[in-house]
């Protein structure tokens, strides 16, 4: 059952994203191109790698970078007018799509006993004696079943590892890491590659 239900919407969605590891020395400034490595499947989720490069494509293009894509394969990116190129790898670290669990259960209530001991006392005037008279009674609860269904959920969930390396050197110039979890898997990835592609940009500002 891999439909979540929409219409919750108490749910917390969560995300964040580490702090970027940046080469200090790195003239960004110098970069004109960065070519997108095609990314890999997550090892649970055939289609993965797709979904998320598309997702990258499609944000680069809204945040107004110009996206190449020949028909001779590979993916660049122009963010200015420099000569140096970079290669943005992207690691899918979760995919996770919602999933609800319905638990059936069986609660038994076995009833209980209780008994009440009630004690009267009469005197007799003539005698100077006290009598005492005790009597029980007994109640029986015969106890009760109750059956039902619990639901339990589990969010849709995204991690990827960025990272970018100079074409030239081989120099590694930044990296990061983010996570998102939603309601649904593709809403889940859109707002993940979003965040990570926010970030990219500021470089090239």
């Amino acid at each position: 059952m891999k439909n979540l239900f929409l219409g919750i919407s108490f749910m917390w969605i969560l995300g964040c994203g580490s702090s970027a590891a940046i080469n200090s020395h790195y003239d960004f400034s110098q970069v004109g191109v960065i070519d997108l490595i095609p990314i890999s499947d997550h090892s649970y989720m055939p289609g993965s790698g797709e979904m998320v490069q598309s997702s990258l494509t499609y944000n680069f293009l809204k945040y107004g970078f110009y996206v190449n894509e020949p028909n001779t394969g590979g993916i660049q990116i122009n963010v200015g007018n420099g000569g140096r190129t970079l290669a943005l790898s992207c690691v899918i670290t979760e995919f996770t799509d919602s999933e609800i669990i319905v638990v059936p259960y069986r609660f038994e209530e076995r009833g209980s006993t209780k008994t009440t001991v009630n004690l009267s006392s009469e005197a007799d005037a003539d005698t100077d004696k006290t009598e005492t008279t005790t009597s029980t009674s007994t109640t029986m609860d015969g106890g009760s079943v109750r059956e039902g269904n619990r639901i339990d959920y589990t969010r849709a969930r995204v991690g990827i590892i960025l990272k970018m390396r100079d074409k030239d050197s081989g120099s590694l110039v930044w990296s990061n890491s983010y996570w998102y979890s939603g309601l649904e898997l593709h809403r889940t990835t859109e707002v993940c590659i979003r965040n990570a592609v926010n970030q990219v940009r500021k470089l090239f500002k």
